[in-house]
């Protein structure tokens, strides 16, 4: 430590720096860069938190958004295709698929794909 810096620590002296510190975010993969149909997953982030508020549990539960994500992306329209899913299994495809799909359906009806 620099005699300047003990001086300021022992006697409280304010630091003034001359230019604000930047720090370096790494640029990361995370599961929200996965390229979608953002609207339709903007209605499906509705839909889940519908469903888990009506259950008691976080929306988390119902599906992530990394699910949700690959359903805008993918868009499956079928029992089978929507078991294609990451996070979608039998029960969830039993639970949640009828309402995920019809969305999606209804999405695609609204917004069809050239």
């Amino acid at each position: 430590m620099t005699p300047d810096g003990m001086a300021a620590l022992k006697d409280r002296r304010s630091i003034t720096l001359t230019k604000p510190m930047e720090r370096s975010r790494p640029k990361a993969e995370r599961v929200g860069d996965i390229d979608c149909d953002e609207l339709l997953f903007e209605k499906l982030r509705l839909l889940r938190k519908s469903q888990a508020d009506s259950l008691g549990v976080p929306p988390y539960i119902v599906f992530g958004d990394n699910s949700l994500r690959l359903m805008a992306r993918e868009l499956p329209t079928t029992d089978e295709e929507f078991l294609t899913i990451s996070g979608v299994g039998e029960r969830k495809l039993r639970d949640y698929g009828e309402e995920f799909l019809t969305e999606i359906r209804e999405h695609l009806r609204n917004n069809p794909r050239g």
